[in-house]
């Protein structure tokens, strides 16, 4: 049987939207990583939660306004990727085509959200074109790695970084924290896995710094802090 929500959960979710943040406080799905240090998520809490901004009461349609935000989110994210260069290639987006977009902006509503049917505009689209069986099928033909399996099969490598770890020296993240998330994942636990394939990807960023001379840890960090970070240089 397909669950259903009751109708005041549905309710509750359309209406939030127009509080301010500060009042409803950042859903759990938003929340800054716990094993962030809380002196840096202070100083960055409304980039670590997505910038939120609620519905505008007068302007345009909330789907609307809900695109345009998803699609600064999906801005950010694209910014932060690291061009690849090893081998170089280039990465394209063809569902964030401003000409797709637009159209997409356009449309009613009801043309893309369904009951029960997923990407149901995509899929009229297609008919005739693309056979009946690759059109409906239940489930996609290419699942990508968990981060879950990634970050076990990585275990060594990530434990290793975790001993003494750039970003721990720079007040970023908490060093035991992360071991405790560490073995959590082991432990098949709930964890934020993005999260915390983010952090080590900023530990890698992190430790490349010194070596290409963009940073000296001898400036940058504390005194106190210098000798945690000696072994990174």
């Amino acid at each position: 049987m397909e669950k259903r929500k009751p109708w005041f959960h549905l309710f509750w979710e359309a209406v939030r939207g127009f509080f301010p943040p500060a009042l409803l406080g950042v859903p759990k799905y938003m929340r800054p990583a716990p094993w962030l240090q809380p002196r840096f998520v202070k100083r960055h809490r409304v980039a670590l939660t997505g910038y939120p901004s609620r519905t505008k009461l007068f302007g345009p349609l909330p789907s609307f306004q809900e695109n345009a935000n998803t699609l600064d989110a999906l801005r950010r994210h694209v910014a932060c990727t690291a061009l690849p260069f090893e081998p170089p290639y280039e990465k394209r987006y063809p569902y964030l085509d401003r000409d797709l977009l637009e159209f997409m902006f356009a449309i009613p509503r009801e043309q893309l959200v369904r009951p029960t049917q997923r990407r149901s505009l995509m899929r009229r689209a297609l008919v005739g074109i693309v056979p009946e069986q690759i059109l409906n099928r239940k489930t996609k033909a290419f699942v990508a790695r968990s981060p879950m399996i990634a970050i076990s099969n990585d275990w060594a490598h990530c434990a290793e970084m975790n001993q003494n770890m750039l970003s721990g020296a720079l007040g970023i993240v908490d060093s035991e924290s992360i071991s405790e998330a560490l073995r959590k994942v082991r432990r098949g636990e709930e964890t934020p896995m993005i999260t915390l394939r983010r952090t080590f990807l900023l530990e890698d960023w992190l430790k490349d710094l010194p070596a290409l001379g963009i940073i000296n840890l001898n400036t940058t960090l504390k005194p106190k802090l210098r000798w945690q970070a000696s072994t990174q240089g």
